[in-house]
């Protein structure tokens, strides 16, 4: 477990010892070698709250507007009691496998190198460090549990204590997440809801279908909250729900703003109440500020950065500024 104030660690990039919760693939994609970055002891920024865990939920395919529009009352109260964006932008192209690289790695395609959309196993694993990578080496537990077996190519053996597919619908996935939860405290779970972008594709973006696919999701997260504060670990859990792309018709992948434009929510202890996010707000900008709310390094050739005007410290200028953590090469 982390220290409350310090972390000394010496991570590796690249990660060795498979761990999986779910299938195993066939052929296994090879891990390849990366770049072995150091980093020294890092101080909790004072003033901020101590996150002992980070869920981050990806909702593949949700555009702002369909979230506006469904019945969603969990991720309402999520954004109205934390801080939102309505204008967030993915990569290119925005499609599920290069943007959730983009989410996880905090770099742009041209340099995760992760251009293919579909589960080739034998093109590897991402070969920069991501969120799991850094997470994993500082020896916190993670997770990564979701509804398409295609992001298991982010998630090179070793670098995730838990790997699971359970499956392509949102209360599959959700009651996966909920046992994990409970049995494992992990510091950190990526979790993945494919049912919006699956409505999208066979009943077009916005249609009635995919509105209720979205209320569906939205009650599996209920479910999942209710868990959480069951077993005592809302209080101290940073949530950020997003998505990886848009949509228009019935497929996504271009530079349109109903394909590259998404939500960005977070929510938890300290982070500032019925706030709109103001500044420009990348996909990439999601790696950095799960690394900076578990009192991680960010390495230091990420694009992203961490959002932290979230946090009501920040706002309310309790915030003391110190060096931010950056890992070198």
């Amino acid at each position: 477990m982390r220290s409350p104030f310090w972390i000394a660690i010496i991570l590796s990039a690249a990660c060795s010892t498979p761990s999986s919760g779910g299938p195993a693939a066939t052929p296994a994609p090879t891990a390849m070698p990366a770049p072995s970055p150091t980093s020294t002891a890092i101080p909790t920024p004072r003033g901020l709250p101590q996150f002992q865990r980070v869920l981050l939920i990806s909702v593949d395919g949700l555009r702002p507007d369909a979230l506006l529009q469904a019945e969603t009352p969990q991720l309402d109260r999520l954004w109205r009691n934390g801080v939102h964006s309505w204008s967030a932008q993915t990569v290119l192209p925005s499609s599920t496998l290069p943007a959730h690289a983009s989410m996880l790695s905090g770099q742009p395609p041209d340099i995760h190198q992760i251009v293919w959309n579909d589960w080739q196993p034998q093109r590897g694993f991402i070969r920069v460090p991501t969120i799991l990578s850094v997470a994993n080496g500082a020896g916190l537990e993670v997770g990564f549990i979701v509804g398409k077996r295609k992001l298991e190519q982010l998630a090179p053996p070793g670098c995730v204590d838990h790997f699971d597919f359970p499956g392509s619908d949102a209360d599959t996935v959700a009651q996966a997440a909920m046992s994990y939860l409970v049995e494992a405290r992990p510091n950190l779970l990526i979790l993945h809801f494919a049912d919006v972008d699956e409505a999208g594709h066979r009943s077009g973006w916005m249609s009635t279908a995919q509105l209720e696919a979205v209320a569906r999701v939205d009650a599996a997260i209920g479910r999942l909250l209710e868990a959480l504060a069951q077993s005592d670990l809302l209080d101290d859990t940073l949530i950020i729900v997003s998505a990886d792309h848009g949509g228009h018709f019935f497929s996504h992948g271009s530079d349109s703003p109903e394909e590259i434009t998404i939500p960005w929510i977070a929510h938890g202890p300290g982070v500032r109440e019925g706030y709109q996010i103001e500044v420009s707000l990348s996909i990439m900008d999601t790696a950095a500020t799960v690394l900076y709310a578990l009192g991680l390094p960010i390495p230091e050739a990420w694009a992203g950065r961490p959002l932290v005007e979230i946090f009501a410290a920040v706002e309310s200028g309790s915030y003391l500024a110190t060096p931010l953590p950056i890992e070198t090469m």
